[in-house]
Formats: structure tokens, C-alpha cells, sequence
């Protein structure tokens, strides 16, 4: 009876043993699964990324390979600006296409937006634009969506089915519901940079590159009106001209508080003058450390507080506490300064040396007068999807050398950035700074 117990005994712990080992590989088999994501996570930040920025080794290797004369030389791929369809000034008149959704399709919409690394940091507002002007679209089994190499401007959000995607070949990844893909297209005029083909039939909501600018151009265009109807209403502000009020609006930042966070301490050193743009705050004085601080007033949307920093006072005076979640435009005393006391002639700022007046207008004169056939060209710099760069040596004067931008004029006419290139030309003649290539 005793070796039975015993086998009985020994059966048991042998079973416990097992149960522990089968627990032991559960727990491995999760984690296991746990880095297989992590890392098709990675796999696919990492391409996002090599998309982006092409490595620089690429074309070394591809030029070592083998002498460029009589080959085809694989280009880098580039990406430009491209111009937008409306007039800024006219851009709070455009109407968007509105396309009906569920709100099961928009919430699916909105979570994959904040779910992509690109698109994110979107503001809510602009976030629901886009969700309102995404249109349904569908594709069959073994379709090809995207094809790598191609010209895009769509952006797609995946509400249905699954899709491949590849590069070059080789399978990236695949991609179910709630995916954004195809996103540089609305963020640069470039190339597809994968194919993406589907499994199963899929349901997909898209947007294209124009109808996502004019929704950027026009969310900062009324926020940039916003804030200068606030910068408007403070007594500070008002005598100060409207192009220096414009320059102010566009170095306000936008920060945020929570209710009951001290936004200013008394007897605290500060530089910072605080608009409100949303929300309330209290504002209280201590009379003395031993008595409870006296509520002085509450401040609402329009209000401003903090603007002696501005004229050098930096010691506070008062506590200003959020009394809900508040919003405030800021702007700091160096900025203000800057700005205050670079504007008032900022076209003429750089001439107010009389001798560094005469050498400006003699340079412009002597690069006016300058032809093609005065150049002799030594090499070349570097090489993009537009064009070129060469060194040039003047021909009259060998000693200077100078780096000679070549622009392709029929991309610059098929993507009609006329008037970028010449504002390009126009701020490199009129930069004049050791640190800004002219």
C-alpha cells in the first residue's frame, strides 16, 4: 500500500510538474506573440521612415556599379510643393464635399488618424473636416490600390476587408480595418513609395492631396484671424500697426492647462503675457503668507493677464489659477521684443550701414549684368529629382566659383510652381546673412 501512495504521490507532483510547464509555455507562446507584433510594428515604422529618406549609400552604390556613359541612371525620387487651387484670401468661402457617414464609419475614421504617426498631431477640428470630406471607395479581390512608382494624391482609411502591401517585390505587411495608408500623398507631390493589392474585397474611405491642403490652409487661416481679433482687443496691442499684429499672431503659441493648475504664482519670475482663448480662470492675491489668498476676479475667453512681463516687470503680482480646462495664447518678452523693435522697417534693416547698403546694390548689379556663357561649369554638386546643382567657375574672374541651382522647366510648368520658383530666386537675392545660402 505504501508504494502505491508513493506512485500515487509521485504521479501528482509529475502532474503538477506538467501543468506548471504547460502554464510556463503559455505565458512564453504570449510573449513570443507579444514581440511579433512589436516588431511588425517596428518593420513598419521602419519603412514609413525609409520612404521618406531615401538612404544616401543608394546612389553611391548604384554609380560605383558601374560608369554612368551609356547606362540608365536610376533617378533619387524627389518631392515638391505643390500649388493650391483658391486664392488664400478666398479660401473661407470654398465649400468642402460633405459625404454622409455612420458614426460607427467616423469613429472608425478618427481612430485611425490618431492612430497614424504622420497624421496624429491633426487638430480635432481638422480631424473631423477630413472625416467629413472622406468619400466611399471599393475594390474587388486581387486589385491593386496603389502601385509603387506611380504618381498619388489619394489617402485611404480601410473600414472593410484586408490588403498586401509590398515594395519593390518583397511583402511588407498586411493591413486590416482601421488602417491609413497611402498619406504622403497629401503631404508631398511624390511617387508611390509600395504597392498595395488587396486579399478580399475591401470598402475604403479616401481624400485627396487638394481637398486635405485647402482644409490645413483654411484652419490656419481662421485660427491666424482669430488671434489677431485677440491681440486686437488688449490695450497693449491696439496702437501697433496691422503687419506687426500679423507677426505677433503668428508666434502666439497655443498651450493648455488643467482645472486647478496655477498658471501664474505670485512672487514667481516670469516673461510670459497669456491671452485666453478658452475656459476661465481665477485670479487671487495673498496679502500675507499667513492669511488665505483674496479672489480678485475670474477672467473668460478674450481676457489677458501677465502683460507687464512684456515691459520688463518679471515678478508676479497675483496667482492665476485655471478654474476648468483653459486654453491660452503666450507669448514671451524676447519674442515680443523682437519683433516690437525689428519691425518698424524690417525692408530696410539691413541697410542702415551706408557702406553695407553700396556693397548690396553693387552685387545685385554685378549678378544682373551676368549671362550663362560668362560661367564655366567645373562639376557636378549633387543631382535630384528636378534637376541639378553645378560648380561653375566665372570665366573673367577664375578665382570665383559659384554653386549654379538647374531646374527642369517642364516639371516646373507640368506641376505649376512658376510662382515658387521665383519667390525662391527673389528671397535667396534679398537674404543677406552668413548662415542663409543666396
Amino acid at each position: 500500500m505504501g508504494t502505491l501512495r508513493d506512485l500515487q504521490y509521485a504521479l501528482q507532483e509529475k502532474i503538477e510538474e506538467l501543468r506548471q510547464r504547460d502554464a510556463l509555455i503559455d505565458e512564453l507562446e504570449l510573449e513570443l506573440d507579444q514581440k511579433d507584433e512589436l516588431i511588425q510594428k517596428l518593420q513598419n515604422e521602419l519603412d514609413k521612415y525609409r520612404s521618406v529618406i531615401r538612404p544616401a549609400t543608394q546612389q553611391a552604390q548604384q554609380q560605383s556599379a558601374g560608369t554612368l556613359q551609356g547606362e540608365q541612371r536610376t533617378k533619387r525620387q524627389a518631392i515638391s510643393a505643390e500649388p493650391t487651387a483658391f486664392d488664400i484670401q478666398d479660401l473661407s468661402h470654398v465649400t468642402l464635399p460633405f459625404y454622409p457617414k455612420s458614426p460607427q464609419s467616423k469613429e472608425l475614421i478618427k481612430e485611425a488618424i490618431l492612430d497614424n504617426d504622420f497624421m496624429k498631431n491633426l487638430e480635432l477640428s481638422q480631424i473631423q473636416e477630413i472625416v467629413d470630406c472622406m468619400y466611399p471607395v471599393e475594390y474587388g479581390k486581387d486589385s491593386c490600390i496603389i502601385k509603387e512608382g506611380d504618381v498619388g494624391s489619394l489617402v485611404y482609411v480601410m473600414e472593410d476587408g484586408k490588403v498586401e502591401v509590398t515594395k519593390e517585390g518583397v511583402k511588407l505587411c498586411t493591413m486590416g480595418p482601421g488602417k491609413v495608408f497611402g498619406e504622403l500623398a497629401i503631404l508631398y507631390n511624390c511617387t508611390r513609395t509600395a504597392t498595395v493589392k488587396t486579399l478580399v474585397n475591401v470598402k475604403l474611405w479616401a481624400i485627396d492631396r487638394q481637398c486635405f491642403q485647402t482644409i490645413m490652409m483654411r484652419t490656419g487661416l481662421i485660427k491666424h484671424t482669430e488671434y489677431m481679433e485677440f491681440l486686437k482687443s488688449v490695450p497693449t496691442f491696439q496702437s501697433l500697426p496691422e503687419e506687426i499684429l500679423s507677426k505677433l499672431a503668428d508666434v502666439l503659441e497655443e498651450t493648455h492647462y488643467e482645472s486647478g493648475e496655477y498658471i501664474i504664482r505670485q512672487g514667481a519670475r516670469g516673461d510670459t503675457f497669456f491671452i485666453i482663448s478658452k475656459g476661465k480662470v481665477d485670479v487671487t492675491r495673498e496679502d500675507s503668507p499667513s492669511e488665505d489668498p483674496v479672489f480678485l476676479r475670474t477672467l473668460g475667453k478674450g481676457d489677458w493677464f501677465g502683460e507687464k512681463a512684456l515691459q520688463g516687470e518679471d515678478v508676479r503680482t497675483a496667482n492665476v489659477i485655471a478654474a476648468e480646462a483653459v486654453t491660452c495664447l503666450v507669448i514671451d518678452r524676447d519674442s515680443f521684443k523682437h519683433l516690437i523693435g525689428g519691425l518698424d522697417d524690417v525692408s530696410n534693416k539691413a541697410y542702415e550701414d551706408a557702406e553695407a547698403k553700396a556693397k548690396y546694390e553693387a552685387e545685385a548689379a554685378f549678378f544682373a549684368n551676368l549671362k550663362l556663357s560668362d560661367f564655366n561649369i567645373i562639376d557636378t554638386l549633387g543631382v535630384g529629382g528636378f534637376g541639378r546643382v553645378e560648380l561653375v567657375q566665372l570665366k573673367s574672374e577664375e578665382s570665383k566659383t559659384f554653386a549654379m541651382k538647374i531646374l527642369k522647366k517642364r516639371h516646373i510648368v507640368d506641376t505649376r510652381q512658376q510662382e515658387h520658383i521665383r519667390s525662391e530666386k527673389q528671397i535667396m537675392q534679398s537674404a543677406h546673412s552668413d548662415f542663409i545660402v543666396r
